[in-house]
């Protein structure tokens, strides 16, 4: 050991104890030394309990050491992340008035504020001046890892930063007792973690980016748990004596800490099967493999992770089944867990259940536990979820893990820690699902970006409903790939259609990152025809097309259908004549509307019509805009009727009753995952990709029809014509491009049937591929129309490519090694009160506000005078619901008056963005500035007039 007083480093601390007294003075402190220590072994133990095989090789090899050198030097790293506490504006600051006395020999209090120079950012600066001049590194290099250990607060500190905000006095820069104690710091650290020879051998200039966003990642979550002092308590109990200090005996210590608060928090369940299994050993109820699931069991043998697979498969072909069999053969041999990442909160919900069910089966060994977090922003209310982190409760606790006894019994392998429920952390966790949003978050510039690309590496990453996302975030997708390719992480991409411009876009994207290169490959040779598996990986880019079953090969009807609502209501109804007809012996319809006025609308007419003319039907309506609690209602309902059995050739099976003849109106929201069936469909025009998705709900299930409804028909409602032109509804053009509903809708003009999955394919193209030209035979009018949207398209195609720049963070093989300092917009992630430009958005949607609508009898059982505890957060975000009326938004989000923003609201991360509406005993709002009214109906959900 160095002559170095470790007693005189003792008295610098790192962490005081919070006080719920004022004037009350706690005597203990944590030093800084020790909770530098407690982060290094935190680090050391994930690095070998947590990161998988394939991770530690892959950080190694870029650092071009060995793995246990790679060891030592993240451990060391991790240590020194906290070197800026060793500083006058940290140690001399207000909040440790108590124990200045213990620095008398320091200097006198800076004349600036601990947040004019923050930590990190003395770390990032003092160290890379360290590491460059008393031990040799490489400028460059001794920059890049500083600025990494540097941002662990969430941000990487830049070059502009130490310009112009990096008061010398708050740094204690150039004065001999500061620069003296962080040297003896730097010693301590390279001595007891064995660190000196591996930094003096570096060889590399800079590490790649991707790396640096592991190690970044790494170091500020070990710091998360190396600040629990439930975990690391104070080791100062009275700052008048300090006691004797020996580090190894605190090294030993801290370990063994942290190897219990990994146990504890539920760090170290299963992620990784101990080997391969067959598709029918991980499905037994799959005796007979689906076309596509055959290619799937080759494609496995074929291609190494990490690798991208594109499956594009009718709907009802198995690929979720797919996705999991391909995410476990990688995680058996490479990565570890997976994320499934989905476009809405109740696909999310439904592919939970599903997850769940899986790796219950697959970790079935009595010792196996394994942690599964459902991530969007009502996870909380989700049943199953809840459960989960019941049982999770018994096993993942602070005093332990594992005890005897059967306190830990659970009924299930599959539990949920609650460390990771809180915000940021949930892709942390071995196994995940959620929406797309939470895995796209990890690209943009938002506070602790690297947390969630450190999440998500090495990690099989499952993306479903690939077709269903825009222009905006299509470029938001295609930079993740490229991130996830350069992190190791395995990718899997499900679509029912997907144009081939497209689909060549994502494989290029992850190819890039895999590559490390901005060179997009030439994949004119990729002509196989859908159904296909498209896969990218180091050494090919390939295709192959695929047989389907022949219970999805089909000829679908099409039929054109005046949808238009009579006036009044009681007026002939054509829509309604048809559907009475077609029923007429029975059979369930659904009726896709494109907006949630329309289905209000559609309901609420057909209603009228059928009670005028005393037809009895089971009619039921689902859309997004009713309160959270009866929307889940009302989808229990949707699938008690309509969804599919548990066993469809039990003609006893009591699980879902169909009823005899029957109804759903409903928006997109039964589009996607939901997995229902109907004997007949009707459907607002919509790109041709949604109506093909939407059809999918169309004779799903095998089951006897009856004669009328024996073949899948398709009723699609058309628009107005006028001079061969049709004219769409102004809002359905809001939320589609009005030229692809005109493409779509002259794919269709002509068409009765649809061959499935010959035609998908034409359909497609015809709607998405550049080079289509307007029919020859259009009119002048029509050629026009024509013309004038296409150059519309082609102008908001670019706005939406170009918006995504903004607000991602750049791409892992950006050249300059400065990528760190343009990761810092710390753009916000739940502030839907800022501006647009300030808010970390994965979608552009209209402006949205939450509300929670409680009537008069509801509002009265909860006391406003005190915060809300958990369990009431939980019951009043049942009653909550989500608008989009512009000037709905505009209104609440700009009221802050404490009768709709309650003040005790604000400290609740879940709560705080929501209005409070005090409903009438009849269910209306009424706006204060009397610009519109806001109606709750049991039946409609939320009415705006």
């Amino acid at each position: 050991m160095s002559e170095i007083n470790i007693q005189n480093i003792l008295r610098f601390w790192a962490k005081l104890p919070h006080s719920d007294q004022e004037n009350t003075i706690s005597t203990k402190f944590h030093p800084l030394i020790c909770h530098m220590i407690d982060v290094a072994v935190v680090t050391r133990e994930m690095w070998k309990q947590v990161l998988s095989t394939a991770a530690r090789q892959h950080i190694a090899q870029a650092l071009t050491i060995t793995i246990e050198q790679a060891e030592i030097f993240i451990t060391f790293l991790a240590a020194l992340h906290d070197l800026g506490k060793a500083s006058p504006a940290f140690q001399l600051r207000d909040a440790a008035k108590n124990l200045l006395f213990l620095y008398s020999d320091m200097g006198k209090p800076p004349l600036v504020k601990p947040s004019d120079i923050p930590h990190g950012r003395v770390t990032a600066k003092e160290l890379t001046q360290i590491l460059e001049k008393t031990y040799g590194v490489n400028r460059k290099l001794a920059r890049q890892v500083s600025k990494v250990i540097g941002g662990h607060h969430g941000s990487f500190p830049t070059d502009e930063e130490f310009l112009t905000k990096y008061p010398p006095s708050g740094a204690g820069q150039n004065i001999k007792s500061w620069d003296k104690l962080r040297s003896e710091l730097v010693i301590v650290l390279l001595e007891n973690f064995n660190a000196l020879e591996v930094i003096k051998n570096f060889s590399i200039k800079t590490v790649p980016h991707a790396v640096s966003m592991i190690i970044a990642g790494l170091v500020s979550v070990a710091d998360w748990v190396g600040s629990n002092s439930d975990f690391f308590p104070y080791e100062v109990e009275d700052f008048n004596n300090l006691p004797k200090f020996d580090i190894q005996d605190y090294l030993q210590r801290a370990t063994k800490q942290a190897q219990r608060a990994l146990k504890s928090l539920g760090w170290l369940t299963a992620s990784q099967p101990k080997q391969s299994s067959t598709f029918t050993e991980l499905f037994p109820n799959l005796q007979i493999l689906r076309p596509l699931q055959k290619a799937a069991t080759e494609l496995a043998e074929r291609i190494g992770s990490p690798a991208i697979a594109i499956v594009e498969a009718p709907m009802g072909e198995g690929k979720t089944e797919t996705a999991m069999y391909l995410a476990d053969h990688w995680a058996a041999n490479n990565a570890a867990g997976f994320y499934i990442a989905l476009p809405t909160q109740a696909t999310s919900n439904q592919m939970f259940s599903r997850a769940k069910a899986f790796l219950n089966s697959r970790y079935s060994a009595e010792n196996e536990k394994v942690n599964l977090q459902l991530l969007h922003g009502h996870a909380a209310l989700s049943a199953e979820f809840q459960l989960l982190q019941k049982e999770g409760s018994k096993v993942f606790k602070i005093d332990g893990v594992y005890a005897d006894g059967d306190c830990c019994a659970t009924e299930t392998n599959v539990l949920t820690a609650e460390w990771f429920t809180h915000r940021k952390r949930g892709l942390l966790a071995p196994f995940g699902v959620g929406t797309v949003d939470q895995a796209m978050l990890a690209v943009l510039q938002t506070r602790h970006v690297f947390v969630r690309l450190f999440g998500l590496a090495h990690k099989v990453v499952i993306i479903d409903e690939v077709h269903a996302y825009d222009a905006y975030m299509s470029k938001i997708l295609e930079r993740l790939l490229e991130w996830l390719a350069a992190l190791g992480s395995p990718v899997i991409l499900l679509s029912a259609t997907l144009p081939k411009s497209r689909r060549n876009a994502l494989l290029a994207a992850y190819y890039r990152g895999l590559n490390n290169s901005n060179k997009s490959p030439n994949l004119d040779h990729l002509q196989q025809a859908y159904p296909c598996i498209s896969w990218a990986n180091n050494q090919e880019i390939a295709a192959t097309t695929i047989s389907v079953s022949p219970e999805i090969t089909r000829t679908l009807k099409i039929e054109w259908v005046n949808g238009h609502i009579p006036d009044p209501p009681n007026q002939y109804f054509e829509l309604a004549e048809k559907l009475i007809i077609a029923l007429s012996d029975g059979g369930c319809a659904a009726i896709i509307c494109n907006t949630v006025n329309r289905a209000q609308q559609v309901y609420q007419a057909l209603k009228t019509y059928f009670e005028f003319k005393n037809i009895e039907l089971d009619l039921d309506l689902f859309h997004a805009r009713y309160l959270f609690k009866d929307r889940a209602e009302r989808e229990k309902r949707v699938l008690s009727k309509f969804g599919k059995p548990k066993d469809l050739k039990d003609s006893n099976d009591s699980s879902v009753k169909r009823p005899f003849r029957a109804i759903l109106v409903a928006t997109q929201v039964i589009e996607q995952s939901l997995d229902l069936d109907f004997d007949l469909m009707v459907t607002d025009i919509a790109p041709i990709d949604l109506i093909l998705q939407r059809s999918g709900r169309l004779h799903r299930h095998q089951r006897p029809r009856l004669p009328k409804l024996s073949q899948p028909t398709l009723w699609v409602c058309k628009p107005e014509i006028s001079v061969d032109c049709p004219k769409f509804d102004g809002l359905d053009t809001l939320i589609y491009d009005e030229h692809i509903l005109l493409r779509s809708f002259l794919a269709l003009a002509n068409r009765s049937e649809i061959e499935i999955p010959e035609s998908v394919e034409p359909l497609v193209e015809a709607c998405y591929n550049d080079s289509a030209l307007c029919p020859m035979n259009a009119s002048t009018e029509l050629q026009a129309q024509w013309q004038k949207t296409k150059a519309e398209l082609a102008n908001n195609l670019q706005k939406l490519e170009m918006l995504p720049s903004q607000v991602v963070v750049p791409p892992p093989y950006y050249p300059d090694n400065n990528l760190l300092d343009l990761c810092n917009r710390s753009l916000e992630e739940d502030r839907p009160d800022l501006h647009t430009d300030l808010q970390a958005r994965t979608r552009l949607t209209e402006p949205s506000v939450s509300v929670i609508c409680l009537l008069p009898n509801q509002y009265d059982k909860f006391d406003w005078a005190k915060p809300p505890n958990l369990s009431e957060i939980k019951e009043l975000l049942t009653y909550s619901a989500t608008l989009q009326n512009k000037k709905v938004v505009f209104s609440l989000l700009g009221n802050f008056d404490e009768s709709v923003c309650p003040p005790n609201w604000r400290t609740s991360a879940l709560l705080r963005n929501h209005r409070l509406l005090k409903l009438t005993t009849t269910g209306i709002w009424p706006d204060p500035n009397k610009q519109y009214e806001i109606h709750l109906d049991k039946d409609l959900g939320i009415i705006i007039n």
